[in-house]
């Protein structure tokens, strides 16, 4: 059941991208950010194994402003790591790993709003789930996804 409900996400997120005609990171984004939105939902972490391939591979797309995307994974992964150091609690070493790798699709100009986007989703989650305890990632990849698609 959990198979067909990602595979007809995943085609729902590559059909929004195609027609809009979106960027090849929107359809790298929607298949790693199904998969690692499932895995911190269920798991509460993110593992590096995905992270880090994503983050590269986002790099590499954005090669042909390679100075800015750089600077806004810097930014943006420096901002949540900087949350991360002074309330370890609210945001685990994989978000701010995260955070690095959407960065460079973001640019610079979109990353006020991912980060309001994304904490947005996230609090709705929580509402959801009616718990204080969710993860940050699912919102992090959809407000990206969402971001750089639309």
């Amino acid at each position: 059941m959990t198979t067909v409900l990602l595979a007809s996400l995943l085609s729902s997120l590559w059909t929004v991208a195609d027609a809009l005609d979106a960027p090849p990171s929107s359809y790298l984004l929607a298949w790693f950010g199904i998969v690692l939105a499932m895995v911190d939902l269920r798991h509460h972490r993110l593992p590096d194994a995905l992270t880090l391939p994503l983050a590269a591979a986002l790099l590499l797309l954005e090669s042909h402003r390679l100075g800015a995307a750089a600077l806004a994974a810097v930014i943006f992964g420096g901002a949540h790591l900087a949350v991360r150091r002074l309330k370890p609690a609210l945001m685990g070493g994989g978000d701010v790993k995260l955070a690095f790798g959407l960065g460079a699709p973001l640019g610079l100009p979109l990353l006020l709003p991912a980060a309001m986007l994304s904490s947005a989703v996230t609090l709705v989650l929580a509402g959801i789930r009616r718990s204080r305890r969710v993860p940050h990632g699912p919102g992090l990849l959809a407000a990206t996804w969402a971001l750089t698609t639309l």
